[in-house]
């Protein structure tokens, strides 16, 4: 059991973190912040006189804008 949390943490340390250095701006968007910023709105479904956009935080729910 030892062996496989070693193996875990050499993967963790040789994939994840040198790419969180290489490229910070992709782990710290907001995307809820963002879709209130173009007065859009996160929701579960889009009414038809609203355009869906992209996901907010969930992939369950949509940024909704008005069109």
């Amino acid at each position: 059991m030892k062996i496989h949390l070693f193996f875990f943490i050499l993967l963790f340390w040789v994939t994840i973190l040198p790419a969180k250095k290489k490229y910070p701006q992709y782990g710290s968007l907001d995307l809820r912040r963002e879709c209130r910023k173009g007065n859009g709105r996160c929701r579960v479904e889009c009414h038809e006189s609203e355009i869906r956009i992209a996901f907010c935080i969930r992939p369950g729910t949509h940024c909704c804008l008005q069109k």
